[in-house]
């Protein structure tokens, strides 16, 4: 007999009404952790970490690591955005994103266009499979410096060997069906691209604006909803340049303080949407409640 967690029910699809546009989240799947340090704060002293998870009420070491891929529907285009790990899944708890999909209304065929803010295996892995692309009917946009950076190849660090050999199988054969973009750029109309590197060489944030509302994608900017906030300085184990991409962080944060949009993040908790404040020397994720729900 299976334990009762097996058996738990858990929310999948979040989708409202944003502007003139259609915003899905999915979860594509979650991984539980027994790590929170150092994993999400190779520079910070454990106990630390375990007074911050503390005063949030959430347990220490362990924790849920959240995937979450978004899809916009806007202008006629139907664009996802990091469609998850697909058949490079780690574990059976990640790969959902392409039933997500369908529940959520929508086909891999009705896909315009997929939008990859960086090349780590949780945002390119189900942009193909044995070599045929995923959504067959949808252009590829990428950001030139990350995309040349994995194809050059040059430098990358012992942990992300395996993230260059899904890069060569999955994504460089689709080199010449691929849309190269920089910051700045526009994917669509109201959707255009931020630096934000650090990351990864060429992480991507992304900024939608509809019907005169606007948010941010702040895609792996954030890998925790707590630390991430509060500590912008603190050091993801994941950063491919964690100095640089702690700079990002705080640069990104103060914007999306200061400016009140909400925002998206790929590894915050299910449905991944809130609003930063400013907090002391930090900041804190307010996740959302109805807002996007009112009509």
């Amino acid at each position: 007999m299976s334990s009762p967690s097996n058996k738990l029910v858990r929310p999948t699809v979040y989708q409202f009404a944003f502007g003139e546009a259609v915003i899905t989240n999915v979860l594509e799947g979650y991984i539980h952790r027994a790590d929170l340090h150092p994993f999400i704060a190779t520079n910070a002293d454990a106990g630390a970490v375990e007074e911050l998870a503390n005063q949030y009420r959430i347990p220490f070491p362990a924790l849920e690591h959240n995937f979450v891929s978004t899809i916009i529907e806007t202008g006629g285009k139907l664009i996802v955005v990091d469609p998850g790990f697909g058949a490079a899944a780690p574990a059976p708890s990640t790969g959902g994103f392409m039933d997500a999909l369908n529940r959520a209304g929508y086909q891999a065929e009705d896909v315009d266009i997929v939008l990859i803010s960086h090349c780590h295996p949780d945002h390119i892995g189900n942009v193909a499979s044995d070599g045929v692309a995923t959504f067959a009917n949808a252009e590829i946009v990428i950001g030139r410096t990350e995309f040349e950076f994995w194809k050059r190849g040059d430098s990358i660090s012992e942990m992300r060997q395996p993230t260059l050999a899904l890069f060569r199988k999955v994504l460089l054969p689709l080199e010449d069906q691929l849309r190269l973009i920089e910051p700045g750029d526009q994917v669509v109309d109201g959707l255009s691209a931020v630096d934000a590197f650090g990351h990864s060489a060429g992480h991507l944030v992304f900024r939608f604006s509809s019907g005169g509302r606007e948010l941010v994608l702040l895609n792996d900017t954030t890998p925790h909803y707590v630390a991430s906030f509060a500590h912008p300085e603190w050091h993801f184990s994941m950063d491919d340049d964690p100095v640089k991409a702690a700079e990002t962080r705080r640069r990104i944060l103060d914007d999306c303080a200061a400016s009140a949009v909400p925002v998206i993040g790929f590894h915050l908790p299910f449905p991944s949407i809130g609003f930063v404040e400013t907090l002391q020397d930090g900041f804190e994720f307010r996740p959302a409640t109805y807002q996007f729900q009112l009509t």
